[in-house]
């Protein structure tokens, strides 16, 4: 007589960029079996109840490929109530942190050792908070750096951290300003810049890797066997290291556009903050142009180290041109 594996289901919290490249990864991995590890992804109610038409389409390719969708409110939820949500899982990724109200990374994190989850990726996707601490961009990652210390202090839930430095998409978005494009002109002719903004110094570092290759690591860690040794820490990848001279050279290259340089220094951070303190985007310059904890050499990564192709910052520009 045979005895079935009982199943391990995932829960994921968040469907954006990320939570979506995790899903596709998951889905793609060799390994994966909706059998034995069954997905269920959570969702705002009202998103379910009366998704637009791009998320519809959406959420009918989760269906048909077997993913459960639960409906469930995680900033407005309180903590004993996640812990209840999350006992039935025997992983939990958490997916969608970056615009959650403060106070929502360590709930969530509560609610998962509270429940007793076995595997754990928690929102620390980003940069290394351990070299930042928690007073750097004025306490903008302190809830972060406290997440680590409750995750270290406790052995029953397994945790892995996921360091990429900065979203690919979002070292482009308009908003963060640090690559944005410029009209050269009203004439008809008149050729169009980009302007590139160095944050600290031409010289300093920046990681950046796409949701994809973070939702392809998440996807290894959690099914490769083998991977196990990897988790109760971070682990660093890297779609690409590079200083902002070389990312100046690989847009003006690859766009073939006239590149503007501006620079806004330590200096500007600390004007900016004293006239703003409350501003969360300065905040985040400020970390990102602080020359410490957002790069590392793509070379010492484990991506590198397991042979993964990722996606650098030319070949992420050249498919959106």
């Amino acid at each position: 007589m045979t005895t079935s594996t009982p199943p391990k289901p995932i829960l994921i919290l968040g469907a954006g960029e990320l939570g979506g490249a995790i899903i596709s990864a998951l889905l793609s991995h060799p390994a994966y079996d909706p059998t034995t590890t069954p997905l269920t992804l959570v969702l705002r109610p009202s998103t379910l109840a009366s998704p637009p038409p791009t998320r519809a389409s959406e959420l009918a390719h989760y269906r048909a490929h077997s993913i459960s969708l639960l409906g469930a409110d995680i900033d407005a939820t309180s903590g004993s109530d996640l812990s209840s949500l999350f006992a039935p899982f025997d992983t939990v990724i958490h997916a969608g942190g970056m615009l959650a109200p403060r106070g929502t990374q360590a709930k969530v994190t509560d609610a998962v050792l509270a429940a007793r989850v076995r595997r754990y990726i928690p929102w620390q996707h980003g940069v290394d908070y351990d070299v930042i601490g928690p007073e750097a961009g004025k306490g903008l990652f302190a809830e972060q750096c406290g997440v680590r210390r409750r995750l270290r202090a406790q052995r029953d839930t397994a945790w892995v951290i996921v360091s990429c430095g900065i979203f690919m998409s979002f070292l482009f978005e308009g908003a963060w300003g640090v690559v944005v494009p410029l009209e050269g002109g009203q004439g008809k002719d008149e050729e169009v810049k980009v302007k590139v903004t160095a944050l600290g110094s031409w010289e300093d570092g920046i990681t950046a890797t796409t949701a994809e290759d973070i939702g392809k690591t998440c996807a290894r860690l959690l099914l490769d066997d083998g991977e196990e040794k990897e988790w109760g820490k971070p682990v660093f990848i890297a779609g690409e290291t590079l200083t902002y001279s070389q990312l100046a050279d690989v847009v003006g290259q690859v766009t073939g556009k006239e590149v503007v340089k501006e620079l806004w220094d330590r200096e500007r951070f600390a004007r900016e903050l004293e006239a703003n303190p409350e501003d969360k985007l300065w905040k985040y310059r400020a970390v990102f142009g602080g020359g410490r904890g957002v790069s590392w050499p793509a070379s010492e990564t484990w991506s590198q180290q397991r042979g993964m192709n990722m996606q650098g910052v030319g070949e992420w520009l050249k498919g959106r041109a």
